[in-house]
């Protein structure tokens, strides 16, 4: 089964996603934090290169009267010769060349006698244009022409005498060139725009997975913002980082029930950089089932002695349970006491020995009042020192089924040419509380996380 954006790891058989994750965030004074998704955005010139050329007329200009253009006494047509054609790059400006064919013909009159020869012959314009992304998420370029190439000069022929027209067809050009450069931004307006792949980035991301089949256990992703960095020129691309800014909810039962916002694509935010940590926070419960098997392999025949050594008594049996916020733990001893012992404590994880650990125990009052009769030699703390300095249950499985999950989860394919690349960076418990449930315990893992689109 694909795990998509977030997974929730179990410990043994219980879970907390019989609860309500309203009231877990609540008993876990649980904050929800954003993420940031960051998609790199790999726009190949090659491609770009293409685009331009199949959206660009094979006609470019043409003029077919005498007498226009301040009788000008000139007819032209100007035709793309071949493939425009990028020259050099720098930072988010390209320069390129485009050749071209033209005939003209020119309308001669001399004592009274009028002629209208026609030539053809080549050259090649060059402009340049500076790449930006617009906040709708299209291409714009703007381009400026830098001049023209002769490739063959154009000359008429008149009888015996060729008249060069060179200076007359390069004005024509020099005054034409805003008109190429505004056709040539035209043409990639009409054909490049990155707001099919990110509307289908912001789709998916919105579209509820499912985490836990056994449980029933959606992912609800809710993003809320966008951001992207200025397009830079890397070795044969254009590159940028589109981040989209995230809360992760989750959800028991039918999505169908949770509400469906929608679909609005924002306008994306300039900014400098995008940070690639994305941050996972994962709930899990140790039942109190299993903490008593746990702590019942550590505890039970345990002897201890008091009094150097004038009481002793023998853990015979142990049970751990929850009271208000508290973990309660049930010792049964025998020998210089015989009855029941209640322990209580606030759980904690240690980092250094990676165990959910009992602190700030004091016995019950339930059990201090037993004591002040029968063994007040208890009431000295020893008993209290001893379990909160031994107990501990071990979360190495949680860790380590963690990473495996996470790890999964940041390196699939969420749909069809659109896939998740990722590393692990840390998985680390943190808040731990004793609830009804179990011991409930939130693991926070951070990732660096990229969505690959193909083809952008």
């Amino acid at each position: 089964m694909k795990k998509n954006l977030l997974l929730f790891v179990y410990f043994i058989s219980q879970t907390i996603f019989a609860q309500d994750i309203k009231e877990v965030n609540a008993a876990l004074d649980f904050e929800k934090k954003p993420s940031i998704i960051s998609i790199p955005i790999d726009i190949s010139i090659e491609d770009l290169q293409n685009q331009i050329n199949s959206g660009m007329p094979d006609l470019i200009y043409e003029d077919k009267s005498f007498d226009d253009n301040d009788h000008d006494e000139l007819k032209v047509k100007v035709w793309r010769k071949g493939n425009l054609i990028f020259t050099g790059l720098q930072n988010d400006v390209f320069s390129y060349e485009v050749p071209l064919k033209i005939w003209a013909q020119k309308r001669i009159s001399a004592l009274g006698v009028s002629q209208a020869p026609a030539t053809e012959f080549e050259l090649k314009l060059k402009f340049s244009s500076k790449f930006s992304i617009t906040p709708d998420y299209d291409i714009l370029t703007v381009t400026n022409g830098l001049g023209y190439v002769w490739i063959t000069k154009p000359v008429l022929k008149t009888g015996y005498v060729d008249i060069p027209i060179s200076p007359v067809i390069g004005k024509l050009i020099e005054n034409n060139l805003s008109l190429f450069a505004r056709q040539i931004d035209q043409t990639i307006k009409e054909n490049y725009s990155l707001k099919p792949y990110v509307l289908k980035a912001w789709e998916t991301a919105k579209k509820p997975f499912l985490a836990s089949e056994e449980y029933n256990t959606w992912v609800i992703v809710d993003p809320v913002d966008m951001f992207m960095t200025p397009l830079k020129t890397v070795g044969k691309s254009l590159k940028s980082v589109l981040g989209i800014k995230v809360f992760v909810e989750t959800l028991v039962g039918n999505p169908a029930n949770a509400e469906v916002k929608p679909i609005k694509l924002p306008p994306f935010k300039t900014v400098n950089s995008i940070p690639d940590i994305f941050e996972i926070q994962l709930f899990n419960v140790i039942s109190y089932e299993q903490a008593t098997k746990i702590s019942q392999n550590m505890f039970l025949g345990q002897k201890y002695e008091f009094k150097n050594g004038k009481y002793k008594i023998e853990i015979v049996d142990l049970v751990v349970s929850q009271e208000n916020e508290q973990m309660l733990i049930k010792t049964v001893t025998k020998g210089s006491f015989k009855g029941a012992i209640f322990i209580k404590g606030i759980p904690k994880y240690n980092p250094e020995k990676k165990v959910v650990e009992l602190t700030a125990a004091e016995l019950d009052i339930k059990t201090k009042n037993i004591l002040h009769k029968s063994g007040a030699w208890l009431l000295e703390g020893y008993m209290e020192r001893k379990i909160e300095s031994e107990f501990g249950l071990p979360v190495d499985d949680i860790i380590n089924y963690g990473r495996a999950a996470v790890l999964e989860t940041i390196n699939s394919e969420i749909t069809k040419g659109v896939k998740m690349k990722g590393e692990i960076i840390s998985i680390t418990p943190d808040k731990v509380k004793a609830s009804e449930s179990g011991i409930l315990a939130i693991v926070n893992s951070k990732a660096k996380v990229e969505i690959v689109v193909k083809g952008m």
